[in-house]
């Protein structure tokens, strides 16, 4: 086994950290990226339910055409022929002969996906899945929203009585707002 001097050890200590902080500082130097250069977006979910074959929530890349979302959960023939696209925690119920309408998915669904509630368009049954939201604090929260407009961010969750900062830090996570439609 080799045996080396202080000289020799501090040089080989100092050339250790260097090595050790260009690898750790690679992603922020510009040099060898940690990451590839496109972004991972989140998938986009969408349920079909009703008269499908595979009723069930999906997940897309992108946001789907109508017809795509269709096949994908065996709807009936004939394929809508709509181009447009369908956002994200919508729901696609298909009935009979072939009719469909687009809602929103359900509270309980968003949250089981991961996905936030957003206090603007929530039913009082969707904030009921979340927790600590009861029905008295559910419809406090709709009725807020009704006599004072859209909220504009999470703290005015604040003003309805009920929702303090320990609560509003617990659901933090699980909503958002909207930004309110002109």
């Amino acid at each position: 086994m080799p045996t080396f001097n202080r000289t020799q050890l501090g040089t080989l200590l100092l050339v250790a950290g260097l090595l050790f902080g260009l690898y750790a500082g690679r992603g922020y130097l510009g040099w060898l990226p940690l990451h590839s250069a496109t972004a991972a977006h989140p998938p986009v979910f969408v349920e079909a339910a009703g008269e499908v074959a595979r009723p069930g929530v999906y997940a897309f890349p992108a946001p789907p055409t109508l017809p795509e979302a269709w096949r994908r959960a065996g709807g009936p023939e004939p394929v809508p022929s709509s181009e447009a696209t369908v956002p994200s925690q919508t729901c696609l119920e298909v009935g009979q002969e072939g009719g469909y309408s687009l809602g929103h998915m359900s509270g309980e669904r968003l949250l089981t996906l991961g996905l936030a509630l957003d206090v603007n368009t929530a039913t009082a049954e969707d904030l009921e899945a979340l927790p600590g939201i009861g029905p008295v604090l559910a419809q406090r929260i709709i009725q807020y929203r009704q006599s004072q407009g859209p909220y504009r961010n999470l703290e005015d969750l604040l003003a309805v009585h009920g929702i303090g900062k320990k609560k509003l830090a617990q659901l933090w996570p699980l909503i958002m707002v909207s930004a309110p439609s002109e």
